[in-house]
């Protein structure tokens, strides 16, 4: 944000992660892609990922607080864990210690507005069946991922896919999951809650058992939308304790919601295969909030 034209992005030859149809018959560790840099806003690129092998990078983040002529970056790498460069994308050392899955499937990197990171690794397994090697995990670094702590998921989840971290409330995390294959319509997945930094837990909704991320409106406190795999977008009002579908959104594979910069009153929802959605939400004022659960 501080120099015009300076943009990073990751890149991955694999489509469809984290679903576990992608790594079945081959192998995290042979996947292409990395780290790529721009200087002038996009039009032209070049590779940015010196230290780091070819591999399936599923995000990058940027700490806000580092020197803009050494900026520190974050990475992502599905199978290889957090790559992290204090030379705003030069270089690249792999940052895994504390993470004990062997293989890590690092897919979602997320700050917390204050020093703190987490990263999201995805499962290898649908239904819990290879054991806990192969469940998904959430960990948490306090300086700069140096060294990662696991954060304890809620009971039966096996299957994280998002962590958003509400800058304003210290301590206010959303977890999103994937429910094991085979449970029912009120399985393990959903939208869960901490005001705790995940030391516990509130099941806030379950109507849908595959919500793919949680993204916060930075205008408006409290406001939260959610977006899954069962034809649902969602809404809530309250900081995550009720959820209220948004009408006329039923794409069956739902991306992430993005606020419309322009009107508070419309979002955008991007999607695996539909293209992008754009349209209305309802007017707080109107209907109120559903409990779901």
């Amino acid at each position: 944000p501080k120099v015009r034209g300076r943009v990073w992005g990751v890149a991955s030859g694999t489509h469809d992660l984290p679903r576990p149809k992608m790594w079945r018959r081959r192998t995290p560790d042979r996947y292409r892609g990395g780290v790529i840099q721009s200087a002038d806003g996009g039009r032209t690129w070049k590779a940015s990922s010196q230290g780091m092998p070819e591999t399936a990078a599923t995000h990058i983040v940027l700490d806000p607080k580092s020197p803009v002529d050494a900026r520190v970056l974050y990475v992502a790498a599905f199978g290889r864990g957090v790559y992290k460069s204090t030379d705003g994308g030069a270089n690249w050392t792999l940052k895994n210690n504390g993470i004990q899955q062997a293989n890590p499937f690092a897919w979602r990197l997320e700050q917390d507005g204050r020093d703190g990171l987490y990263v999201v690794l995805a499962r290898a397994s649908e239904d819990g069946s290879i054991g806990n090697s192969g469940d998904g995990a959430v960990y948490f670094s306090a300086d700069g991922a140096e060294t990662w702590k696991p954060v304890q998921l809620p009971a039966g989840v096996n299957g994280p896919n998002g962590i958003t971290a509400d800058a304003r409330r210290p301590g206010r995390l959303y977890l999103s999951a994937w429910c094991r294959k085979g449970e029912s319509a009120q399985g393990s997945g959903g939208i869960y809650v901490s005001d705790d930094g995940g030391k516990s837990w509130r099941h806030t909704l379950t109507s849908d058992q595959h919500i793919y991320d949680v993204t916060l409106d930075p205008r408006v406190d409290g406001l939260a939308y959610a977006c899954g795999f069962e034809s649902t977008a969602w809404r809530s009002l309250d900081g995550g304790g009720t959820w209220s579908r948004i009408p006329g959104y039923d794409f069956k594979w739902g991306h992430r919601v993005i606020p419309d910069p322009t009107s508070r009153l419309k979002v955008y929802i991007t999607t695996f295969g539909g293209s992008v959605w754009h349209g209305p939400v309802p007017a707080a004022s109107s209907g109120g909030q559903r409990q779901v659960k």
